[in-house]
Formats: structure tokens, C-alpha cells, sequence
């Protein structure tokens, strides 16, 4: 690399000094964008990650810049090089591979404006990488870590994916013995309703004070589970629907005293119904339907043996 002079030495030092990226990558992105705009004005920078296939656009004006040829990108065009090299059919623009040891993260693309030198552009991105690979790196392992973890951070229930793996052998116990159990799913339709009127932080709130009382009113045995953002699945071994309605009418009503838009409605089904795992979601989630289109609040929709489908409004 060429030698700088100091006033570039100086404006690296201040990069290098103030740069503290973390795994918060809107905040890394305002640092960056504000670090380079003040120091290094003639240059646009953005990131393209293999793993994901996303951008992210690291100064002001580079998703103008290079939007285009990312949504154009195909994997022949991903060229490995250690140092910024030229890219084919966008003027003055440069692209070189980011890598963490042997592991390719994915590239970074640089357009130099108004000539800024390529010798002294590679002494900006050279100061950039370290931190920048680390963080990145440092998402990939927080986001496999939390994949592999069995609840959700927000709201403390269990996970989707979590539930879909052992409520498949669960179906098959119960398909082998006599057991009743039984699945409901919740749906929190108001707050739904009102979630492009909210600020997230208040929603947030609220999604962590519902998962708080579950979890302290079910027993330990019950599974709840975060099946969608404004939607809990409940599984309730050795349950009849009679019972699990008798269980909801807590929940229910502890919910709506935290907040009007925490009623809910209900679709419930039970094992004596079909043992297949996909069936007893399915139904469940059908009768929640039929409780949305009934139009009133904490209301539940299952089925019992001696009356059939019916309706019961919490009150």
C-alpha cells in the first residue's frame, strides 16, 4: 500500500479510535455511515453476505449506487480477492472478499468518486475489516445460538421449532395409548389489529407481560408455546377440552385485566378428535377461525362429545 500523508493519518486514527461495532447492525450502520461521511466523503461502501444474500449499505448515497447490482447478482459473480479490485460494468468501483481466517463471509463494494486515490482507499477499508468481520461473525454465532435454545427470548414460551420436534413424538405416544390430550390455539387479535399504530417497544411490552401470566397460571406439564407473533398454541397432556376450557377461563380473564387489547379468542381441539400431530394443529387453528368469525371477545370454539362444536364466551 502507498504511504499516506498525515492529514489521512490522522482521519484513520479517528475511524480507528471511535469505531466500536457490535452485533446491533442498524447502530453499526449509523457509525460507519457517520464515521466515513466525515472523513472519507468520497467514498460509498456496502457489504453483500453470502450466507443470507442480503446488502447492507454502509454510507449515504450506496444503496443509489449499488441496489442494482446486487439484485442482478449471481454466484458466478462472486469474484474471491484480498484486495479491491475492479467491478466489471460499474465505473470506479471496486469489490474484495471478506473473510474471517479460511471462512468467506461474504464481499464488500467500494465506489470512489471525485478520484479519490485506490491506493488510499484501501488503507480506509483495511481499518474498517477487523471489527466489521468480528461483528458479523459475531451475529452469525448469536443467531445459531439462539435457533439452538428452546424459548423465546421475548416471551419466554417455548419456540415453534422447539415444539414441532417434540410434538411429533408426543402424537405418537398419544396415538399408541388412551391418553386425552388437547390443543388450542390463542390468537391476541386486537393487539394484531393495532400493531401498525403502536410504537414496537409498547408491543414488545405487552407480549412479554401475556407470556409472564401464562406461564404462572398453567401447570408445569402444560406446553405454551409462541406458535406466531400475536398467536400462543397450548398443548395440554391428559387434558379433555372441558377441562382445558376450565384452565383457559384464568388466563383469559388475567389477560384482559393487563390490558383491553389482550382479549383473545380460542380455537380448541383434543386428541379423542385425530392423533396426527399436523391434524390436531390444523384443527385447532380451523376453530380459531370459526371464534374470529363469530365476532365476539374471550371467546373459545371446541367440541365435546356430547354437544358437538359449540361456543363458550369467558365472561
Amino acid at each position: 500500500m502507498s504511504k499516506l500523508n498525515k492529514a489521512d493519518k490522522d482521519k484513520l486514527f479517528n475511524i480507528a479510535t471511535r469505531l466500536q461495532l457490535g452485533t446491533h447492525w442498524e447502530r453499526n450502520r449509523e457509525l460507519i455511515s457517520e464515521l466515513y461521511t466525515e472523513h472519507a466523503p468520497d467514498m460509498e461502501m456496502a457489504a453483500y453476505w453470502f450466507q443470507t444474500s442480503d446488502a447492507i449499505y454502509l454510507t449515504p448515497q450506496a444503496e443509489t449506487f449499488f441496489s442494482s447490482y446486487f439484485e442482478g447478482l449471481k454466484r458466478g459473480d462472486l469474484v474471491q480477492s484480498e484486495t479491491l479490485q475492479p467491478v466489471e460494468n460499474l465505473e470506479n468501483t471496486y469489490s474484495m472478499t471478506l473473510k474471517l481466517g479460511s471462512q468467506m463471509l461474504g464481499m464488500i463494494l467500494v465506489q470512489l468518486k471525485n478520484d479519490f486515490p485506490l491506493a488510499v482507499a484501501e488503507h480506509y477499508v483495511e481499518i474498517l475489516l477487523p471489527q466489521f468481520m468480528l461483528a458479523r461473525f459475531g451475529t452469525e454465532m448469536q443467531e445459531e445460538v439462539e435457533k439452538r435454545t428452546s424459548t423465546d427470548k421475548l416471551t419466554g414460551l417455548w419456540k415453534r421449532s422447539y415444539f414441532n420436534e417434540r410434538f411429533r413424538e408426543e402424537s405418537e405416544r398419544l396415538s399408541r395409548s388412551r391418553e386425552v390430550g388437547s390443543v388450542a390455539i390463542m390468537g391476541m387479535d386486537d393487539l394484531s389489529a393495532m400493531v401498525r399504530m403502536m410504537p414496537a417497544e409498547e408491543q414488545n411490552e405487552l407480549l412479554e407481560q401475556a407470556g409472564q401470566i401464562l406461564r404462572s397460571l398453567l401447570r408445569q406439564t402444560d406446553w405454551v408455546v409462541r406458535w406466531d407473533n400475536f398467536e400462543v398454541l397450548f398443548y395440554f397432556p391428559n387434558t379433555a377440552p372441558e377441562s382445558a376450557v376450565e384452565v383457559f377461563d384464568r388466563c383469559v380473564k388475567a389477560m384482559a385485566r393487563i390490558n383491553p387489547l389482550l382479549q383473545v379468542v380460542i380455537g380448541l381441539c383434543s386428541s379423542a378428535e385425530t392423533t396426527s400431530a399436523r391434524g390436531l394443529i390444523q384443527l385447532a387453528d380451523k376453530r380459531l377461525n370459526l371464534a374470529r368469525k363469530d365476532g365476539r371477545h374471550q371467546l373459545v370454539c371446541f367440541a365435546s362429545k356430547s354437544t358437538g362444536l359449540q361456543f363458550w364466551e369467558y365472561k
